[in-house]
């Protein structure tokens, strides 16, 4: 059962802390309301264990539904507490529902929205979390959940398009590889017959794929068992910290999806920009907030470094033009113009729209673009395994006459 840790107060002002045990904070108020003095604080106690199962989780479309909830709810008037308790209501996932009812009753205790959140700050993003707190600091909260509510809209709409971009060449390539494994395993074997029952020696690239064919047919537990590794081998490398900066460069680089990447990182660190400054953030911790966001190693750095230099009395534009591939020229002279003019916040929104256009324009011609591609590697594959077993059709009669 969760624990509370609660501060009363009694007549003389003297602090009484205390644990009590309850199902929910409701549950433990009311445990509380019969001893003497005034209830300052009750709050979670979060140091207990908790299992993955346990914690709430909010897809993006959630937290894009909350926001739009909670941006109309308090355009008509709603009070913060008033529209959490309806979400409380609307929501069915236990763990979700109770997160709702622990924001409400921070804030019931005199908490801000943006503190009530910050207790879940891995479900809600530092982006979110901030924007929310500068909207309450500047009385403009209303504004600010539209701007969030863009921001959340369009990161959706990005990583929708970036995904269905990686959906196609996806499809095709396991398809190939699927056919490849139908060969191996229901071809070849009676091929092998055919061409064994002849005592003759056939062409290198014939005694391969047999070779291959039997150790996958006869040996069937550790050919799997050696994919498993080789596949958990790569899973490993490919997200252990020290090779992540590697491989961020790598997908830099990469014909056709480096320049999708760039467009997509690029689309995504103008408009959290944009965002954060029409929100009321200074620079600096727009910059930091923006890089942490970014999961692009290369770009962490990058904005890192800009904030640095902000901090120290630099320009932005001058910061990143040192970085050309991931920041391209235009990119760099439109936050110069908007650093020169004091209308950053205008050209990133700009600069945004512009990157956003160019995602969808390459993700509604990835067909066209990868099509050589992945016409090359079918080719080589399946073009390879038919040369295996025609090429040794054609040369038997020879063989057999030696």
């Amino acid at each position: 059962m969760p624990k509370f840790n609660y501060v009363i107060t009694d007549d003389s002002g003297r602090r009484n802390e205390g644990v009590v045990n309850a199902s929910t904070l409701v549950e433990a108020r009311e445990k509380l309301s019969g001893q003497p003095g005034n209830l300052i604080s009750l709050v979670e106690d979060t140091s207990m264990t908790t299992w993955f199962w346990q914690k709430p989780h909010l897809s993006l479309q959630d937290k894009l539904m909350f926001v739009k909830h909670m941006s109309t709810m308090i355009k008509v008037g709603i009070t913060i507490t008033e529209a959490i308790t309806i979400l409380i209501n609307q929501t069915s996932a236990p763990n979700n529902q109770k997160m709702y009812k622990n924001i409400l009753e921070r804030i019931r205790s005199g908490q801000s929205l943006s503190q009530s959140l910050q207790e879940y700050d891995y479900v809600f993003s530092n982006i979110f979390i901030n924007m929310i707190g500068a909207g309450e600091q500047s009385g403009t909260l209303p504004k600010v959940l539209e701007y969030l509510d863009l921001q959340l809209e369009k990161e959706y709409e990005l990583r929708k398009k970036v995904i269905s971009a990686f959906i196609y060449p996806g499809v095709i390539i396991s398809v190939t590889f699927l056919l490849t494994i139908a060969i191996v395993l229901f071809v070849m074997p009676k091929i092998t017959d055919i061409f064994e029952s002849f005592d003759v020696t056939l062409p290198l690239v014939t005694r391969i794929l047999i070779g291959f064919s039997k150790f996958v047919t006869e040996q069937t537990l550790l050919f799997f068992a050696i994919v498993v590794g080789a596949v958990s081998f790569f899973v490993y490398i490919f997200r252990a910290k020290f090779m992540k900066p590697f491989w961020h460069r790598v997908v830099i680089y990469l014909p056709v999806f480096g320049k999708l990447l760039v467009y997509a990182n690029l689309a995504r660190f103008a408009r959290t920009m944009s965002s954060l400054l029409q929100s009321g953030l200074p620079v600096v911790k727009a910059l930091d907030i923006t890089g942490n966001m970014l999961d692009n190693h290369l770009y962490k750095n990058a904005l890192k470094e800009a904030a640095f230099k902000v901090d120290k009395g630099g320009k932005i534009g001058d910061s990143l033009e040192g970085n050309p591939r991931l920041f391209p020229p235009i990119a760099t002279k439109m936050i110069y113009i908007g650093e020169k003019t004091g209308s950053l916040n205008v050209t990133t929104e700009s600069l945004a729209t512009l990157y956003e256009r160019e995602v969808d324009t390459i993700t509604r011609n990835l067909s066209v673009l990868l099509e050589p591609f992945l016409l090359v590697f079918m080719a080589a594959l399946i073009g390879g395994i038919a040369l295996a077993i025609v090429l040794p059709i054609y040369q038997l009669p020879s063989l057999i006459s030696k």
